[in-house]
């Protein structure tokens, strides 16, 4: 990841462009449905758009015939890619929605769980692409036997990781140095409501990826990214949407946050939010999940917490959103440290992306560098 870790380069020419008959001679399926999901649409849109029956899509996305190649373009423009990226012949991500662990699972949509877990795909399509050329950091999750206690896993993955006593430091980072992929992924507004937050194995790496909505404050994007790591310790079979492992994953987070031997002695002995206002900041969680921390370490009762929740509900100034963007530990950097380190040893942006058979706008959107101001299209020009 970094310049200690650069690793040996291979560095690959950029594809010359391909004809339209070119594509159509090596259509890769599964690259049609890929960039539909990624898309949001139904076979039923695509082909409406295109101009094809709904039977057509599902047969191109099938294999059992192959688009015209003057039916391409068409699609390539309708689903916002390059021709190009219909071609087979480069390595394909294949990401299950049902491996993946998903928070809120009734109230996400099989569509977006799909859009999310392409999403996953084509992370893991950069993250193979780069590590051909940089040495990313080795996978270090220690295994946990089934039926691991949360709060054991929570302290062995401490020990096992050299993290000393007090908060957890750079979350993010910590997690990208032991070789977890972490990815900020935007997706649209209406699927953000749903998808918050998703892990998964794709290949040998795992990945934590997290939508914008829990990136808006780092107490709750440190705890998502924490409770994922739960989910990657303990359930290696997930159930999506399973309570008891949503419960476990944050029994897990909070005790790999905040140790109950080590919090205790600083939670006051009474409901004293603006304390636990205080400490928030210390330990790099929010002022809720010490209300909760609390109420598990019985300091206080049931009732006590179920007030303190109400009370903060109506009291913004105790209601802190710390912007993730403040603390540059927690932003993931992995990906885009290993593409600067390429791009010293002679890789171009233009080169990955036509490696990948993305357009530059995608990659940097992949690289969670997404630049969200319009772009200035020049529609006609006057001659001097």
């Amino acid at each position: 990841m970094r310049d200690e870790r650069q690793g040996e380069f291979e560095l690959h020419s950029s594809t010359p462009g391909r004809t339209a008959h070119d594509v159509a001679r090596v259509f890769e399926p599964a690259r049609l449905t890929q960039a539909r999901v990624l898309a949001e649409m139904t076979k039923a849109e695509l082909a409406e758009k295109v101009h094809v029956s709904p039977a057509a899509v599902g047969q191109y996305e099938t294999g059992a015939i192959t688009p015209r190649p003057e039916l391409l373009p068409a699609l390539a423009r309708t689903l916002a890619v390059p021709v190009e990226f219909f071609t087979a012949g480069r390595p394909l991500g294949r990401v299950d929605a049902a491996d993946a662990h998903f928070r809120s699972l009734r109230s996400t949509r099989a569509k977006d769980r799909a859009k999310a877990a392409t999403h996953a795909e084509q992370l893991w399509e950069l993250t193979h692409a780069l590590e051909a050329r940089v040495q990313l950091p080795p996978v270090d999750l220690p295994e946990m036997s089934e039926g691991t206690v949360p709060g054991v896993a929570a302290r062995a993955l401490r020990s096992a990781w050299g993290i000393g006593a007090g908060p957890v430091a750079h979350l993010a980072s910590t997690m990208e140095d032991h070789g977890i992929v972490v990815g900020l992924i935007p997706m649209t507004d209406e699927a953000v409501t749903r998808v918050s937050a998703y892990s998964t194995w794709a290949g040998d790496r795992p990945m934590v990826i997290i939508t914008p909505e829990r990136a808006a404050s780092v107490f709750r994007f440190r705890f998502t990214c924490a409770h994922e790591l739960g989910h990657l310790l303990l359930h290696p079979n997930p159930r999506p949407g399973d309570r008891l492992q949503e419960r476990e994953a944050d029994e897990f987070a909070a005790e790999f946050l905040t140790p109950r031997t080590e919090i205790e002695p600083f939670l006051p002995r009474t409901m004293r939010l603006n304390v636990l206002t205080q400490l928030s900041s210390t330990w790099g969680v929010s002022t809720e999940s010490l209300v909760r921390r609390m109420g598990e370490c019985r300091i206080v009762s049931d009732v006590s917490v179920r007030r303190a929740y109400q009370r903060l509900n109506t009291m913004s100034d105790l209601r802190r959103d710390e912007p993730l963007t403040s603390f540059p530990g927690e932003v993931p950097s992995l990906l885009r440290d290993a593409l600067a380190l390429a791009e010293r040893h002679g890789l171009t942006r233009v080169d990955l992306a036509s490696e990948l058979c993305w357009t530059p706008h995608h990659l940097a959107r992949m690289l969670g560098e997404d630049d969200p101001r319009p772009r200035l299209r020049l529609v006609r020009t006057t001659a001097p």
